[in-house]
């Protein structure tokens, strides 16, 4: 029912008929008594006032006791703005009307709250010794700072700083921008809580409120560029807001390059595994062919100098950089969020983050989440192969990461670095494929005896002996690795299936061991 035959009811039924004929009207077996009640109740005015008569003016906007929590079905924008007009206490538990409005979107029921004030004229004070909720009103188009508007310059109801902004670390939170920019207007702090709102903001990928708050004067550097290192962290789908925040003055290299470790760390995401690289024939491939195969489906990437840009759809998505460039849409499908961090890192690196920072550890985390474009991407850009005495090569052998093994192999890592850590990490994990790739590269599995290394492959014999792993003790053994060894049958005899598979028995005698 339209709004004008709502006002023509309320005025000719008395309020008191109009709220036991909404009551009735709830009930479907009662609409064919008389289709006026069912009419009648679509009126968004006496729902308004029935709502004002069960809860009162002052707890009808109570998110606990009011509408909201008794009535949840029944709150509307329309129904808060109608409540409003007839007197309804925007300040019931703590302003959570606003705080529901910037949540939703409500542009308008915002700036009404924040226009809303007391007249300046004298009135009869209630109980409370406050002016009474019918004097309330909005200011016409006053911008809600407390100045006068034309239309009174009472005192605003409507606390914008509550809770240190809460309001405002909502809606930046959840992308409502046209709220941000009327709360903003209104003298919200864009730098409340050390600048959470535009790390909301930023957070959660709301490139349009991160320009609003920036453009009300939103620091980009606070608490260490803050807000970028919780866009990195988000990975790709929030790339838009990472470059904003760098163009804003943001360091891209805050806090001992966290940044690149953190998208490092999170690495290539749910990207589809590059296609099987084939080293079965021929000579192994060169560092150029991996790291070109490790890039492969990222758009046009460019390893050379004089690289150049990268086409997106998305004019911020777009940089260019003279060692590479990763098309940021080619990503993920079309729609889909990607959860990447491999552009972030691309970004990163180009804006002069360092590939080597903190002793490697970019290379490091590559290696151990087996994120083998972002490993070849740190290659690219200088990263060392020999970080922490071979560390990245340790990590992806532990985890069983063959594609990363062989990207860093094929950058010169040092098979046996550590006394063939590398081949124990790889056995104690049970990794049989990372086990023949290293041994293919010549890592040592025969104790020389004299004290000049060559013990870590018994000590990779042994470990895959506590393990169980049988394939991968049958690859040490044909590379010649020592069953004879004592430790090695005191771990084997453990297993059912060494047993099995080498026929040792309890009471066996060491030649049982000479089976190779």
């Amino acid at each position: 029912m339209q709004h004008s035959t709502g006002r023509a009811l309320d005025r000719a039924v008395p309020f008191d008929v109009l709220c036991v004929v909404f009551v009735w009207a709830q009930w479907p077996s009662l609409a064919f008594v008389s289709r006026a009640f069912l009419e009648v109740s679509r009126s968004m005015a006496v729902r308004a006032r029935y709502c004002l008569a069960e809860f009162g003016r002052r707890r009808v906007l109570d998110g606990g006791v009011g509408l909201a929590g008794r009535r949840p079905h029944m709150v509307s924008q329309g129904t808060v703005l109608m409540l409003l007009n007839l007197g309804a206490d925007p300040r019931a538990d703590d302003q959570w009307i606003l705080r529901h409005a910037c949540a939703e979107g409500w542009t308008p029921i915002v700036r009404k709250l924040l226009r809303m004030r007391r007249p300046p004229s004298p009135q009869p004070l209630s109980a409370g010794g406050a002016a009474p909720l019918d004097g309330w009103r909005g200011s016409g188009s006053g911008n809600g700072n407390g100045g006068s508007d034309g239309d009174g310059d009472g005192q605003l109801l409507i606390d914008v700083h509550d809770d240190d902004d809460v309001a405002l670390r909502v809606a930046a939170g959840l992308g409502r921008t046209a709220v941000v920019r009327a709360l903003v207007s209104a003298g919200a702090n864009v730098e409340a809580a050390n600048g959470e709102p535009l790390v909301l903001a930023a957070g959660n990928c709301h490139a349009a409120a991160v320009h609003e708050l920036l453009a009300h004067g939103a620091d980009a550097r606070t608490d260490h560029s803050r807000a970028l290192r919780a866009a990195v962290l988000t990975g790709d789908a929030a790339l838009e807001c990472v470059q904003i925040l760098i163009g804003a003055g943001a360091d891209p290299r805050a806090m001992n390059d966290s940044c690149l470790l953190a998208a490092c760390y999170k690495g290539d995401g749910a990207l589809p595994p590059p296609t099987r690289l084939d080293v079965s024939l021929g000579a192994p491939p060169s560092r150029s062919q991996l790291v070109a195969h490790a890039l492969a489906g990222l758009g046009e990437a460019a390893l050379g100098a004089g690289a150049a840009e990268t086409p997106c759809r998305h004019p911020l998505r777009r940089y260019r950089n003279a060692a590479s460039s990763v098309n940021v849409d080619a990503l993920a499908p079309p729609g889909a969020r990607p959860v990447s961090h491999l552009g972030v890192t691309q970004l990163l690196l180009a804006l002069g983050a360092d590939a080597c920072a903190q002793r490697g550890r970019p290379l490091v985390y590559a290696g151990s989440r087996g994120s083998e474009r972002t490993a070849a991407l740190l290659l690219a850009h200088g990263a060392d192969v020999h970080a922490a005495r071979d560390e990245p090569l340790r990590e992806a052998a532990e985890h069983g990461h063959l594609g990363v093994v062989r990207l860093l192999l094929s950058a010169g890592a040092d098979v046996s670095a550590e006394d063939q850590a590398p081949l124990q990490a790889a056995a104690r994990g049970g990794h049989v494929h990372v086990v023949r790739e290293l041994l293919a590269h010549g890592a040592c599995v025969r104790s020389t005896g004299d004290g000049s290394g060559g013990g870590g492959g018994v000590l990779a014999l042994r470990a895959a002996a506590r393990g169980g792993w049988v394939a991968v003790v049958h690859e040490l053994a044909g590379a010649g690795a020592d069953l004879a060894d004592g430790e090695f049958r005191a771990a084997a005899l453990r297993s059912r299936d060494m047993r099995a598979a080498f026929g040792l028995a309890p009471d066996a005698d060491r030649r049982q061991l000479h089976l190779w």
